[in-house]
């Protein structure tokens, strides 16, 4: 996986993702659950052995084939959760110092995916842009992590951003309680953004948003004359940086600061990540932080 080598996983296997509200899963030391006793879902049969308890022959099996065969099952895990990754034209944005957002993002999912499944937890996994690209079901086996991975190491940006679409569009796969964790540079309506996401807040899942940035979005320290292009739709302006700094910081200020306060009222877990930092540190300090 090139977005994840040792030195990386050394440094991030010290962490844990713990869930801040009740998930519906099996209690098992890292997340309460509104569930009791011990859950189970199926996995393959198996010939019975003496000992096998009885309830778990499959019965169907017996009438066809007048032998006896067991339901084997594997422990559900703790949680359910979901990584939600931009993939919109914008995230391919890099100023030239630091890695594309993209790449950061893909890295920042890839360590997300990895804490979740050793601490036995189910991922899911999706990318996005102008709509839902496909869609990786959850599941805890370390296995799984080659099916994240496989669909990391071949992301492509391209597309507009249309988050409040995509999050409508991923509800119907989100049937219980879960933790929806959405990796993205939020360069789309925040008003949109925020309702959507407020809705899943209303069904109870828990929502960490992890906006990611290259540093000169957020402190524009171009200086003389540029022409800066939309990366989604194509359009160009031609500017004198250091004339546009003041005003631009003001407004992208407000742009995050609007995120910021509206994911703080719904009770949405938000944190801003530059990709001149070492993704170990990022995580670092949202999982610390939280």
């Amino acid at each position: 996986m090139k977005y994840l080598d040792s030195l990386t996983l050394a440094k991030i296997s010290k962490f844990n993702l713990k869930v801040r509200y009740v998930v519906e899963g099996v209690m098992s030391g890292l997340h309460s659950s509104p569930l009791k006793g011990h859950s189970l879902e199926f996995a393959q049969h198996r010939e019975y052995s003496s000992g096998d308890e009885l309830r778990h022959i499959d019965w169907k099996i017996y009438g066809r084939t007048e032998r006896f065969f067991v339901k084997q099952f594997q422990d559900e895990t703790n949680l359910r959760a979901y990584i939600l990754l931009d993939a919109s034209a914008s995230m391919g944005y890099s100023s030239g110092k630091n890695p594309k957002k993209m790449e950061y993002a893909a890295q920042l999912s890839a360590a997300l995916a990895y804490l979740l499944v050793h601490q036995e937890d189910s991922v899911g996994f999706s990318m996005f842009d102008s709509s839902l690209r496909f869609f990786v079901p959850p599941f805890h086996r370390v296995s799984h992590l080659a099916t994240i991975f496989d669909r990391l190491e071949h992301v492509e940006t391209g597309g507009e951003t249309d988050i409040d679409g995509i999050l409508r569009d991923f509800a119907r796969h989100v049937k219980k309680r879960s933790l929806l964790i959405v990796v993205s540079d939020l360069l789309d309506d925040p008003e949109k953004t925020l309702k959507a996401l407020k809705y899943f807040r209303f069904r109870h899942h828990q929502i960490i948003v992890l906006q990611v940035l290259d540093r000169q979005e957020v402190d524009f320290g171009f200086s003389g004359e540029n022409l800066f292009r939309h990366l989604e739709t194509g359009g160009g302006l031609f500017v004198d940086a250091d004339e546009l700094r003041a005003s631009y910081r003001q407004v992208f200020g407000s742009f995050v600061e609007k995120y910021k306060s509206g994911f703080r009222q719904a009770g949405i877990e938000y944190f801003l990540v530059t990709t001149d930092v070492p993704i170990e540190v990022s995580l670092a300090k949202c999982l610390t932080a939280r």
